[in-house]
């Protein structure tokens, strides 16, 4: 097999890129603007426009890149660097890539509140970002090119400096982590390698073309226990009972109104409405769809991924 990547060098790009290479594919990857970051050395590197005109053509373009939820991102960053960027990236495919493989989210729906969601629920995103990754869907699908929208969870593993899971392990390794309420609310993640390995097995499946499918974890894990999980992994315990939601809520909206009057001298609220639904919405994902399509689905458990999470951050 032949793939090019886009976002080679970001997170869950990069780890797609080293598992097609354990593969022996032949890698092709697109360069930011700031050129490839840490890159290997197997993998050609080139920038989108490079690319065009380039005479190597892939079986597949897998398109990685995308501005992650992120807090104070301009809204109006979304629209740049995921919508008009996935139509960048669908030209190149047109030319250079027999079939295109989006990496969407699972943000596309939202929170709705019958659970379990699948892939028949409506998109109904809260934010930019998801309505962000709704337009990119809905720009693959009517592309005409073969195609499969994968659509992940919250992605942890090494390699991430900015997403919930390091961000909740370096709160509790400093003991700074503070539950809302008694935790009972689920969240469902999914390993980084687990997800590149389903990825690439999408790639190549003739079944999933024209298909949809989540990519998570086949149960949820409820907060508290997950802090459990987080706490004797980095050997700090916190409590895994806090102070009611609706106060919880109240501290976000003050920390907010302090971050607009420049009062919390340019750093993060460690505390935003936000931030807060991420782990106080309960929400689950059925992965039936995928385990038709694919046979299979991920190994890395949470404990395990947590250890070498925690391990790669210098915490366990």
């Amino acid at each position: 097999m032949k793939v090019l990547v886009s976002g080679g060098s970001g997170f869950i790009g990069s780890a797609i890129v080293r598992a097609a290479l354990n593969r022996g594919w032949q890698v092709g990857a697109v360069a930011g603007r700031g050129g490839p970051k840490g890159a290997v050395p197997q993998v050609e590197w080139r920038s989108l426009e490079s690319w065009r005109t380039a005479s190597p053509k892939f079986d597949v373009l897998i398109h990685a890149a995308a501005l992650r939820h992120r807090h104070g991102i301009d809204p109006a960053e979304y629209e740049r660097a995921n919508v008009a960027l996935t139509r960048e990236v669908l030209e190149l495919a047109r030319e250079r890539a027999g079939r295109f493989v989006e990496i969407s989210s699972i943000a596309v729906y939202g929170w709705p509140k019958e659970l379990p969601i699948d892939e028949t629920f409506p998109s109904a995103p809260v934010n930019r970002y998801g309505a962000s990754k709704v337009a990119c869907e809905q720009l693959v699908r009517a592309s005409g090119l073969p195609f499969t929208i994968v659509q992940p969870s919250i992605t942890y593993g090494p390699g991430d400096t900015n997403g919930m899971m390091d961000k909740i392990l370096r709160m509790v390794a400093r003991g700074f982590f503070v539950v809302p309420g008694l935790g009972r609310t689920r969240v469902q993640l999914v390993y980084v390698e687990d997800l590149a390995r389903l990825v690439l097995d999408a790639s190549g499946s003739e079944s999933t073309l024209g298909q949809t499918f989540i990519c998570t974890y086949r149960d949820p894990i409820r907060v508290a226990d997950l802090v459990r999980l987080v706490s004797r992994t980095v050997g700090r315990w916190v409590p895994t009972v806090g102070p009611p939601k609706r106060l919880l809520s109240a501290a976000a909206v003050g920390m907010e109104w302090l971050e607009a009057r420049g009062l919390l001298g340019g750093k993060e609220p460690p505390v935003t409405r936000e931030k807060l639904a991420t782990i106080s919405v309960d929400r689950a994902y059925r992965i039936d769809r995928m385990r038709q399509l694919l046979g299979t689905e991920p190994r890395v458990g949470y404990e395990e991924g947590i250890v070498k999470t925690a391990r790669a951050l210098g915490l366990a």
